[in-house]
């Protein structure tokens, strides 16, 4: 029912609760994975203009700070994938620019997802919402049902 998964990460804790779930969808069938980490364009602005303060800019460190970024959601991709694959998954990949919550689904619908399976909470992780930014948007504004696996849920319990 649910062979082509859509998960949105931004590789913090909460999000990436998601990896302890996999097994139990490839039992129920699922056989894909499209891995989405969007760069939030805010962050790029922020880092293109070297964060910009009364001093003004450094290129040299504009330049730094870029491919820093990148080098890490590399590695972190890399990595993610890997844990996928060792679970038996095909890997998909997609790093767009923008919106979280927008690129998120603009993803789930050009990749033909049957579900959307993402961590209630990413980097934020603001205890007084009941739901992440990006969640609330993704669990309206998707045409596919959305799994939201909790921060705190502990496997097993």
């Amino acid at each position: 029912m649910f062979k082509r998964i859509l998960f949105p990460t931004d590789f913090s804790e909460p999000s990436m609760k998601v990896l302890d779930y996999i097994p139990v969808l490839r039992e129920a069938g699922a056989r894909e994975v499209v891995l989405v980490h969007v760069i939030d364009e805010k962050d790029v602005t922020m880092i293109a203009s070297g964060g910009q303060g009364f001093l003004g800019t450094i290129p040299d460190r504009e330049t730094e700070a870029q491919r820093e970024l990148r080098e890490e959601i590399q590695h972190r991709v890399i990595d993610t994938r890997r844990a996928l694959e060792k679970q038996g998954m095909a890997v998909t990949v997609r790093t767009p620019v923008g919106s979280p919550g927008k690129e998120v689904v603009a993803a789930a619908d050009e990749e033909g997802a049957s579900l959307v399976v993402l961590g209630s909470h990413g980097r934020s992780n603001l205890r007084d919402r009941l739901l992440g930014t990006v969640s609330e948007y993704v669990i309206k504004n998707a045409r596919q049902p959305v799994l939201v696996i909790k921060r705190d849920m502990i496997r097993g319990q």
